[in-house]
């Protein structure tokens, strides 16, 4: 029998391969992965890496790759299985440093500069304060009011009238004025504090621009 290097069967490898045509480039490595072995690779309970053909079937709720043992290169990658609890904790983080990251984004789309936050500041405050201003005018201007209609009622007491009823319910809506209108002072004071806080914290996120995994739980439930 001929060997390989005989002329005849070369001269039919070269009409065989003239019929054939070139293989498509695009299947060659598609073959080529076809062909490489697969190997996994898992860290072990010591903490070693381990490379090898089989998988223990416990490693499979752990987490492995799958690397082509040829190339190296990485096919997939099986992240571990988590319990209920290690899942409930990755969607807090998860939503946690979602939340952290949208407010960067809204702060960097709202300030070009920390000037621009002390600005906003200082503008919030001064809406504040003149909203409070207007109250405490509002409230001097009750106060003076109740102090009158309290006069009416104690002049006609003093003589032994009886106390109109339209005055008694005068008295009494003066009263929750009062007291509605020192309520809102309460609450824009309390509104500015808040806003010194926020926007304190946003200059504290413009200058810093990161958000850490380890922090964003916290970050996230302090957000205003």
């Amino acid at each position: 029998m001929p060997g390989r290097n005989h002329p005849a069967l070369q001269a039919r490898w070269r009409a065989w391969r003239r019929r054939l045509g070139p293989l498509p480039l695009l299947l060659l490595p598609c073959l080529a992965t076809a062909a490489s072995p697969v190997m996994y690779k898992y860290v072990n309970r010591d903490g070693n890496p381990v490379y090898s053909y089989t998988l223990p079937s416990e490693q499979t709720r752990l987490g492995y790759q799958k690397i082509d043992a040829v190339t190296g290169q990485v096919l997939e990658t099986v992240a571990p299985q988590l319990t209920g609890e290690e899942l409930a904790e990755k969607l807090r983080q998860d939503a946690a440093l979602k939340a952290c990251r949208d407010e960067l984004e809204r702060i960097y789309r709202l300030y070009g500069s920390e000037a621009d936050i002390e600005r906003a500041l200082q503008t919030a405050l001064n809406s504040l304060e003149t909203r409070i201003t207007q109250l405490q005018t509002n409230l001097r201007q009750a106060e003076r009011e109740q102090e009158r209609l309290r006069s009416q009622a104690a002049d006609a007491e003093r003589t032994g009238r009886q106390i109109p009823a339209r005055l008694l319910d005068n008295i009494e809506r003066g009263r929750s004025q009062i007291a509605t209108l020192t309520r809102e002072i309460e609450l824009r004071r309390e509104e500015q504090v808040q806003a010194k806080a926020r926007y304190s914290h946003e200059l504290e996120r413009f200058r810093d621009g990161t958000c850490s995994t380890s922090a964003t739980v916290a970050e996230a439930s302090q957000t205003p």
